[in-house]
């Protein structure tokens, strides 16, 4: 059996996820290298209902698609690895990208956050013009991972593909509820040392609910008494998955990312309300953010080749 090393979770993966296949039908195959998976419309999911999620978004690039998150009435939050699509547009309130649906804006700044191939898999798309009809989702905080514990139950959302072979072609909104497995990611499953633990989340698998290639970058909710916010981004499906998707996928905790957020892009952006002291909250979060990497980064083909069997976003 074929075991598939954790990939990001954008489109771009897909045709390399149809290629590698028909290799392994052939071949036997060395081990997987260890990378993030990308991802599609959601595994095991339900079409989610117009203006159930508008803040969720899709990310059109000119090579490939991802989700986001809007945090900002003129800010997305997205994977790191989807700053390689080049990202031209999101559309905002849609449950169907293909369609002339939506609010459309064009995007006039990615920024990665530094490093992201080993530290958080995360940017943020700056637009050109805000979205004012749609309320930014608030974000989670430290005190929102209080009570944050193996089966906690959160949501998926995003326009990945819906199979576990991830070749399912995909343009509408879906999501799933599943449960968090490790919730900081502090096991063998792919988890960054560089920011573990505490600094991502595992969630989904067993052959249940699970993010797939064209997911990257889209939101993770959890359920308040002040609503749903979004407590991690779409990052890459586990290592040694015996298929791209479906084994469970890695997801970027937001409460380390508040400060980074709001210094990268100099807004403020509205945090969860069981935040009564937000300042010296945020304080405990990570500030080793250092130079921002715009998109565009100097790695060479073939790591970028590796990296692009884990991501989550589609091509």
């Amino acid at each position: 059996m074929l075991l598939v090393a954790a990939m990001p979770r954008d489109a771009t993966t897909v045709a390399v996820t149809a290629a590698l296949t028909l290799v392994a039908a052939c071949v036997d195959q060395p081990d997987a290298v260890n990378e993030s998976r990308v991802e599609s419309a959601v595994v095991g999911g339900t079409a989610a209902q117009t203006g159930e999620w508008p803040d969720a978004v899709a990310v059109l690039g000119t090579s490939g698609t991802c989700t986001g998150t809007l945090i900002a009435p003129d800010l997305v939050l997205t994977a790191g690895h989807c700053a390689g699509i080049t990202p031209q547009q999101v559309i905002a309130n849609t449950i169907d990208y293909s369609q002339d649906t939506g609010v459309r804006v064009h995007v006039a700044k990615t920024t990665a956050y530094p490093n992201w191939q080993a530290a958080y898999d995360v940017a943020l798309l700056e637009l050109a013009s805000p979205i004012d009809s749609i309320a930014p989702r608030k974000v989670g905080t430290r005190c929102t991972f209080d009570n944050f514990t193996r089966d906690t139950p959160v949501r998926l959302v995003g326009f990945g593909a819906t199979d576990m072979a991830g070749q399912a072609a995909n343009t509408q909104l879906k999501q799933a509820l599943t449960a968090v497995t490790d919730p900081e990611c502090t096991g063998g499953n792919g988890c960054k040392k560089a920011v573990a633990p505490g600094g991502e989340f595992v969630a989904g698998g067993s052959g249940e609910a699970d993010s797939c290639f064209g997911d990257s970058g889209g939101p993770v909710y959890l359920d308040t008494p002040a609503g749903a916010v979004v407590v991690g981004a779409v990052s890459r499906g586990v290592d040694g998955s015996a298929t791209p998707c479906g084994g469970g996928g890695i997801y970027v905790r937001t409460d380390k990312l508040v400060d980074w957020i709001e210094s990268t892009s100099g807004k403020a952006i509205e945090a969860d309300p069981c935040d009564t002291a937000h300042s010296a909250d945020r304080a405990m979060g990570d500030d080793t953010a250092g130079c921002s990497a715009t998109h565009g980064s100097g790695l060479g083909a073939i790591g970028l080749a590796l990296l692009a069997l884990r991501r989550r976003r589609r091509t």
